[in-house]
């Protein structure tokens, strides 16, 4: 006797697939997002705007040129590689691997983005952060994130008695 027999499995099967399949397509296009997001602008100064890569360069200036930002700039520098190797790993099809990968993803991005968007929108001071690159990370952080998250759920199953209530 099958455990739902309202239900036949290759409907449940295919219910599952098509939810983790889209998953990965929103997962994916936040990560392209979150990266994109990277190499807009992030810093104004003047006339001149600076990507986050340009204003990780400019860390000694800040205070940061010590080990704490050596990891933040390792960190940072390591999103692009996490992205590419997330989008590798739903290519292969490991699709939870790739979707906790997305996860990390999405947190590291979308807190350093938040936090500057937070602190940005300082339209008449000489050097200010752009808002530009923060939203436009922070939106494919939240993307991936809600990717991932509908990848990982994809597969769970409800005990559904045959009167419909569980």
């Amino acid at each position: 006797m099958r455990p739902f027999p309202h239900h036949s499995t290759p409907e449940i099967c295919e219910h599952g697939h098509v939810r983790r399949t889209w998953g990965a397509v929103v997962g994916v296009v936040g990560l392209i997002t979150g990266v994109a997001g990277t190499f807009l602008p992030w810093l104004r100064s003047g006339s001149v705007t600076r990507d986050s890569y340009e204003v990780l360069a400019l860390r000694g200036f800040a205070g940061l040129d010590s080990t704490s930002g050596d990891v933040v700039r390792a960190v940072w520098v390591g999103v692009t590689p996490l992205a590419v190797g997330c989008f590798v790993l739903w290519l292969l099809r490991l699709h939870r691997i790739a979707a906790c990968t997305a996860l990390v993803f999405g947190t590291i991005a979308g807190t350093v983005a938040a936090l500057a968007a937070v602190q940005g929108g300082n339209e008449g001071a000489l050097v200010g952060i752009s808002l530009t690159g923060p939203v436009v990370t922070l939106g494919g952080a939240v993307l991936g994130i809600a990717g991932a998250i509908t990848v990982l759920t994809a597969n769970t199953r409800t005990a559904i008695s045959p009167g419909g209530a569980p």
